[in-house]
C-alpha cells in the first residue's frame, strides 16, 4: 500500500496519532482512534463511518472526542476537492453486533451528578451536540447525503445521532427509543429537535414520554425512519440507494438543503436545550439516579467485557 496523508489531516495525525492510508485503487482508510474509523470508496463516492467502542457501546467522552476530531478531518480532506475526491454519501454504522449505539455514558453521568460537577457535565453535553450537529450539516460538505445504517438497536443519544442523518435505514430486528424519562430525564442531545423535523408533536411525544422501545416497522409506520429491510440486508440497501440516486444526485442533494431550510435545527437551539438538560440532571433525586444505575448495570451485564466486533467489508455490498 502507498501511504497518503492530506495536509489538513497531517496536523491531526502528528498530535493525535491518527492515520490515513490510501491504496492503489483509490480507497482510503481513516483511523481516528481504535473506536472510530472510516473507509472511503472513490468508486461510489461514499465514506463508510464505523464506531467500534469497547465495553458498553455508548458515547464515552473518548469516542465523542474522536468523532469531533474525525469530523473536522473529514471536512478538511474533502472540502473543495470534489473533482479529485468526490463524496456524495456518508454512511454511519456500528461494528458491535446487534447494537448501533446505546446513547449516553450513564456511569459517567451518575458520577458527575453525584459530585455536582456541572462543568464536566456541560462539557460532555456540548461535545455530544457538536458531534450531532456536524453530522446534521454533513460536516459542512456540499452535496453530501448522510445515511444512518441501523444494524442494531439505537437508544437515547444513539437514536438522536441516527435521526440527525438525512436517511435512516434499519434492519427489521432493530429496536429504538428514548429511555431517559424512566430516570426523570429527557432526550437532551437533539432528539426532540430532530424528531420535530420528521414527525408531528403527537408522535414525538409518544416516542419521548413513554420510555418504551419501538420496532423498526413501528418507526417506519410512524414516519420516523425511511426504510426497513431484512436482517443482514442493510448494507445492500445502502448500495441500492446509492445506485438509485446516482443519476439524480444534484436534485437529491438540493432537496436535502431545502429540507434544512424549511425545518432548520441550529447549533444555538441544541445548545439551549443542553443547558436545560444539565439543569434537569442536577435536580435528579436518589431514586432517579437509582433507575439510571439499574439501566447501567443491565448494560454492564451485557457488554462489560471486550466485544467481538463484526468485520465490516463494504465491498460486499457493491
Amino acid at each position: 500500500m502507498n501511504s497518503f496523508v492530506s495536509p489538513a489531516i497531517l496536523a491531526v495525525r502528528d498530535s493525535r496519532h491518527d492515520a490515513v492510508v490510501q491504496d492503489a485503487s483509490g480507497t482510503v482508510d481513516f483511523t481516528f482512534s481504535p473506536e472510530f474509523t472510516c473507509h472511503y470508496e472513490v468508486a461510489r463516492a461514499t465514506l463508510w463511518s464505523t464506531w467500534r467502542p469497547q465495553g458498553i457501546p455508548c458515547f464515552s467522552m473518548e469516542l465523542l472526542h474522536a468523532l469531533e476530531r474525525g469530523s473536522q478531518a473529514i471536512e478538511g480532506h474533502f472540502a473543495g476537492e470534489q473533482e479529485s475526491r468526490p463524496l456524495r454519501h456518508i454512511v454511519v454504522r456500528s461494528a458491535v453486533p446487534r447494537v448501533f449505539n446505546l446513547g449516553g455514558d450513564l456511569a459517567y453521568f451518575e458520577r458527575l451528578i453525584a459530585a455536582k460537577d456541572r462543568a464536566r457535565l456541560i462539557e460532555y453535553a456540548r461535545a455530544a451536540v457538536n458531534v450531532t450537529y456536524r453530522n446534521y450539516v454533513a460536516h459542512n460538505l456540499k452535496g453530501v447525503t448522510t445515511v444512518a445504517l441501523l444494524e442494531g438497536d439505537a437508544l437515547g443519544g444513539g437514536f438522536e445521532s441516527a435521526l440527525s442523518c438525512d436517511v435512516v435505514i434499519a434492519e427489521k430486528h432493530v429496536k429504538a427509543g428514548f429511555p431517559e424519562v424512566l430516570f426523570d430525564m429527557f432526550p437532551g442531545m437533539g432528539g426532540l429537535s430532530f424528531l420535530a423535523r420528521r414527525v408531528g408533536r403527537h408522535v414525538a411525544n409518544e416516542l419521548t414520554r413513554t420510555g418504551r422501545q419501538y420496532s423498526a416497522q413501528e418507526l417506519l409506520d410512524l414516519g420516523v425512519i425511511d426504510s426497513v429491510v431484512d436482517t443482514g440486508a442493510g448494507a445492500d440497501e445502502v448500495a441500492r440507494l446509492i445506485r438509485q440516486r446516482e443519476q439524480q444526485h444534484v436534485a437529491h442533494s438540493a432537496m436535502n438543503t431545502v429540507d434544512r431550510l424549511l425545518r432548520p435545527v441550529t447549533l444555538q437551539e441544541l445548545t439551549d436545550v443542553v443547558q436545560l438538560w444539565v439543569d434537569s440532571a442536577m435536580q435528579l433525586t436518589p431514586r432517579s439516579l437509582q433507575w439510571m444505575r439499574r439501566l447501567h448495570q443491565q448494560q454492564l451485564s451485557a457488554f462489560g467485557r471486550p466485544l467481538e466486533l463484526v468485520p465490516r467489508d463494504v465491498r460486499a455490498a457493491a
